[in-house]
């Protein structure tokens, strides 16, 4: 069985530069662009999962 890992919460911010939408995560230094609002915070949100998903565990060391 497949243990799911907790959910990690991060703070952001949305801005519009330049005609497209700018998800930052301050705590991770990490920007993310989008079209619009929601793609901007979706693609932060996989961002998200990719940067947490590298992380050992507590039980891989």
């Amino acid at each position: 069985m497949k243990k799911n890992k907790p959910k990690q919460r991060m703070n952001y911010v949305v801005v519009k530069e330049n005609g497209m939408f700018i998800a930052k995560c301050s705590d991770l230094d990490l920007e993310c662009p989008g079209a619009t609002e929601q793609e901007a915070i979706a693609n932060l949100e996989d961002a998200l999962a990719l940067y947490f998903e590298d992380l050992p565990g507590p039980a891989d060391g």
